[in-house]
């Protein structure tokens, strides 16, 4: 029984499963600085895709084909391996300290508009609005980008040379 089970955890992520558990280790041992460079590389995913297809095109068209190439049975389980994969990348970033519900002060969702507040007081209530919603969809992109990376890892031998450089840049300086 011992055997069966490491063969069967030995090929989790199929044939790169060795550098996919590479990048997830490294995942969970990023610092926050090395969190920043991620984020400043990620592109932006999420509130808003058309105008993120729009400004990334390579990024999105890299990534529409990691994800035919999983779904075609590249290799036995293929599909399953690049999801589980970004899932697992995405517990990983999860249990960071980068992201934004481990910081400090969240800030609410309204001002309350209350005549007992100076207007500075107002004015620091709504910087901290806004400072954390820019803290979300940071940690969004960041996410996205750990996810789409460690998928990329599963295909990678399947995809262009180029297009694995596309979905992997976000990590390529760390």
């Amino acid at each position: 029984m011992p055997r069966i089970v490491s063969d069967v955890a030995g090929e989790r992520f199929g044939p790169n499963t060795a550098q996919v558990e590479a990048f997830l280790d490294r995942l969970r041992r990023l610092t926050v600085p090395e969190w920043e460079v991620v984020m400043k590389a990620a592109p932006g995913l999420g509130a808003i895709p058309d105008l993120e297809i729009r400004q990334s095109p390579e990024y999105f068209g890299a990534l529409d084909r990691a994800t035919r190439v999983a779904k075609s049975e590249i290799f036995p389980g293929s599909e399953s391996a690049f999801y589980d994969a970004m899932r697992t990348a995405q517990l990983a970033a999860d249990a960071s300290a980068f992201q934004p519900s481990t910081r400090p002060e969240p800030a609410s969702s309204t001002v309350v508009d209350d005549e007992r507040l100076s207007p500075e007081a107002q004015d620091d209530a709504i910087t901290r609005i806004m400072s954390t919603a820019y803290e979300e969809e940071s940690w969004r992109r960041v996410m996205n980008a750990c996810m789409v990376a460690a998928g990329a890892l599963v295909v990678r031998k399947a995809l262009p040379v180029e297009q694995f450089r596309t979905l992997f840049a976000p990590f390529a300086g760390l």
